[in-house]
């Protein structure tokens, strides 16, 4: 156990305490407020949320004005072996910050946040960061200019230094300042020893929700965490442009508006990242998927097949809505290999290499090849990034003997990089970018593949989550325009 009592900006503390190389990625963020134990409310939490990073886990607590840490470079679901949580992180709130690598070393134990300032100028505080900063260039040199050491490339360390060189009299309104700096794209969690922000930028591109648990409150990335405690009760979603202010031994918190919102979710939450259990705007998202499945029949009546095959878990509920609308035979004959302890990363998504992607998407595919021979298989998954999923499948179907394969997609194609936290930041990355349908056909093995519109996706959105969404990744609207 490590306890952070000081940390004044040196090379070697930094090293030390791991800050330095530290990523802010699409990842999870959770925290437990003003209730007795709550590191361990807010580990669990996280715990419910490793889908949304496998590759580190930190968590931080405060009691009396002092800051407590634990990080590991591995999945938050394989624990912290040999730690109290009474003992060792003490206090009534903790954040935690689980880990989606990106980019940089996914195994060293530096990428891992939290991050802790300890005796600024604004006093003491916490940082974890869901997001990515972007067009943040400019403001690191005018930084810079004015003196501001950097010792690191971590765009959290430009908000951190924004806030601590801020004129502002106050940590709160030091804040504010620096998110109107910043314009896009995080969910932020920053902690003092006496208050607690959470924090979405004005656009909303990631999420963040906050449920009722005994005396004090949760805050998630997804509200379907606070479900595994009886007593918890969702209250409502961080809205774009909110700070919500949560103050040490008070039951309520305060809401500030600091910039006039303009909503473009990423609706990659929706279709893949978050659980399926997880709402938003009060729509779960595993019916989203499903209406998604079911308007590529709407697309494409003529489709045929003997029966629909789900790549588990992603393509499950899409798959399901396109059998309710197509009246096709449902079956799932991939079987989806669920995570062990002695296996930390499950989804080749979030998978930080090629040959660990490529690894992890085959042994999570096993077939019942004895079901294939002779059948026209029409195949449904969320998306196609970089096709290493989609081209097993196909070649595991092949090699079974499938006589015809479509393979549906409930998303448009992935033309373009993410700015704003998703794990796709080139563009030759994309297995559709500058290629037609046919071409990524050609690519993963299919007969027929489909995609589902861009304008499909839209009607979709507007009879479910009905916001505004972020469409770049597909050729569409970025809130922020990447440079």
């Amino acid at each position: 156990m490590q306890q952070i009592i000081s940390l004044k900006g040196s090379l070697d503390e930094e090293q030390e305490l791991g800050i330095k190389g530290i990523f802010p990625e699409e990842c999870g963020l959770s925290a437990a407020v003003n209730i007795p134990f709550a590191s361990e409310y807010a580990f669990k939490c996280a715990s419910a949320q490793d889908h949304r990073g496998e590759k580190g886990v930190g968590i931080v607590s405060v009691r009396k004005s002092k800051f407590y840490i634990e990080k590991r470079r591995w999945s938050v679901i394989l624990g912290l072996p040999g730690v109290n949580f009474k003992k060792d992180l003490p206090g009534k709130t903790a954040i935690v910050h689980n880990r989606y690598a990106t980019e940089g070393d996914s195994d060293s134990p530096s990428n891992v946040q939290p991050l802790v300032f300890q005796e600024t100028s604004k006093g003491s505080f916490v940082l974890a960061h869901n997001g990515t900063m972007n067009n943040v260039r400019s403001i690191k040199k005018d930084l810079m200019k004015k003196g501001v050491a950097f010792q690191s490339t971590t765009d959290s360390e430009i908000m951190a230094h924004l806030i601590t060189h801020s004129n502002e009299d106050t940590i709160e309104k030091a804040i504010i300042s620096a998110l109107n700096q910043i314009t896009a794209a995080y969910s932020l969690l920053i902690l003092t020893p006496n208050k607690l922000f959470a924090i979405r930028d004005r656009f909303g591109i990631r999420p963040l929700s906050i449920g009722k648990l005994k005396s004090g409150f949760l805050v998630c990335s997804e509200n379907y965490a606070f479900d595994q405690y009886p007593s918890s009760s969702y209250l409502r979603e961080v809205e774009p442009g909110e700070i919500i202010v949560f103050e040490k031994n008070k039951d309520s918190f305060e809401s500030i508006k600091y910039a006039e919102p303009d909503e473009h979710f990423c609706i990659f939450e929706g279709i893949y990242f978050s659980h399926p259990r997880t709402t938003y705007k009060e729509y779960y998202n595993e019916d989203f998927r499903q209406e998604l499945g079911k308007q590529i029949l709407i697309e494409n009546p003529d489709l045929q097949g003997d029966f629909i095959l789900p790549v588990l878990d992603s393509g499950k509920h899409a798959a399901i809505g396109l059998f309710k609308k197509s009246r096709i035979d449902y079956k799932e004959y991939f079987l989806r290999k669920h995570k062990t302890s002695g296996d930390p990363v499950s989804r080749s998504f979030t998978s930080a290499t090629y040959q660990e992607r490529k690894e992890v998407a085959f042994k999570k595919l096993h077939l019942r090849k004895d079901k294939i021979r002779g059948k026209s298989v029409v195949v449904v998954d969320d998306s196609i990034v970089r096709s290493t999923t989609m081209k097993i499948a196909c070649e595991r179907l092949r090699n079974a003997g499938a006589s015809y394969i479509t393979v549906c997609i409930s998303a448009p194609p992935i033309v373009s990089i993410c700015p704003n936290g998703m794990a796709y930041r080139t563009r030759k990355q994309l297995t559709a970018y500058n290629r037609t349908t046919e071409d990524v056909r050609k690519t993963i093995g299919a007969d027929r593949l489909i995609y589902l519109s861009l304008k499909g996706l839209k009607d979709v959105v507007g009879k479910t989550y009905k916001c505004g969404i972020c469409t770049g990744c597909f050729g569409g609207k970025y809130p922020v325009i990447p440079r």
